[in-house]
């Protein structure tokens, strides 16, 4: 088996990273893994003590896996950077790494479920990555204990160097206007995954430049995958709690309930994982139900999430609907 580097990105958050660290110690596998992790400058005094916390954590040796290698920022790159420094890095010596930030806590057979899924679906067209996140809403999956889904979650995942950068080549709004231009394709993301669906024609209708780079987020990389009918694998039982929710972050708005849910949510308990997966197909229903459980966000964005503005935008072409709504 191939032993994917993990690749971790932090700042000042200490407690966090302790946990995090600690809980891939505890993985089968950890002795034949390397990890490399990025320290980012602090971006204000406001976040120097925690900093100074991690840098001070980190000069104590970090035993358990077969290699720790660690870089210092010299000045604040900001989370997207930061991660794309420690990637690019990373991807200059491997094919494939396994990515968290520094608020997730794994079960001890996370890396032997990523490890393991990214030697088995390396060839497959349709598979981006691995995830190791489940939720819990009640999916479809019969006696699978993983499923497909249009959906993708950073919270601890593992990709692949060249599918990797296919996505990367495909964030622009060039790709996307292309896209929008096929009615069939606009719909059927609309009927599986309306958050996908209204945050792409938000995008859309929000930005004039045609030949703008697009953020690499989670919710725009769903989008790519909803687009050209790839899928992330995910477990039935999850293998990642995210502590994040804490308000700590720069991507998830914290809450004391939202916190509470996801440090509460179980992992799974077992050392090792087998793969039981019948077919590597998306389910309608399971697509759906990532919209229904809350992961919408309604009061928290502006969403198009109206088949008719698309329509119109569709009908009148972008260039005139951009013109006669002025957003142009």
């Amino acid at each position: 088996m191939i032993y994917a580097p993990v690749m971790i990105t932090t700042c000042n958050r200490y407690e966090h990273l302790k946990r995090c660290l600690a809980s891939l110690q505890k993985n089968t596998y950890a002795d034949e893994t390397e990890v490399y992790i990025s320290v980012d400058y602090p971006p204000s005094e406001e976040y120097r003590p925690g900093w100074e916390k991690v840098c001070d954590f980190l000069k104590e040796p970090l035993t358990g896996f077969k290699e720790v290698h660690i870089y210092y920022q010299g000045k604040n790159l900001g989370a997207s950077s930061n991660y794309q420094y420690l990637e690019e890095l990373i991807f200059q010596q491997c094919d494939r790494l396994i990515f968290t930030e520094d608020d997730n806590e794994f079960s001890a057979n996370f890396l032997t479920y990523v490890d393991k899924g990214l030697e088995l679906y390396e060839k497959h067209p349709a598979v981006y990555g691995i995830c190791g996140y489940a939720d819990e809403v009640p999916f479809e999956s019969g006696t699978d204990n993983a499923i497909a889904l249009t959906n993708f979650s950073a919270w601890g995942m593992g990709i692949w160097r060249e599918k990797e950068k296919a996505i990367h080549q495909r964030l622009t709004m060039q790709y996307w206007i292309k896209q929008s231009k096929k009615f069939c394709l606009m719909w059927r993301i609309y009927s599986r995954r309306r958050r996908l669906f209204s945050r792409m024609l938000g995008t859309l209708l929000e930005n004039g430049d045609n030949n703008g780079q697009l953020p690499n987020t989670d919710i725009n990389r769903g989008i790519i995958l909803a687009c050209n009918g790839y899928c992330t694998i995910n477990p039935t039982v999850s293998k990642v709690r995210n502590w994040g929710w804490d308000g700590s972050g720069v991507n998830i708005v914290g809450s004391e309930q939202g916190n509470t849910g996801h440090i509460r949510l179980a992992l799974d308990g077992d050392d090792d994982f087998e793969y039981h997966v019948h077919e590597v197909k998306t389910c309608k229903y399971n697509d759906r139900l990532l919209d229904d459980n809350d992961e919408w966000n309604r009061d928290l964005a502006k969403w198009y999430n109206d088949p008719l503005l698309y329509l119109a935008y569709f009908l009148m072409g972008r260039k005139r609907f951009m013109k006669v709504t002025h957003r142009g």
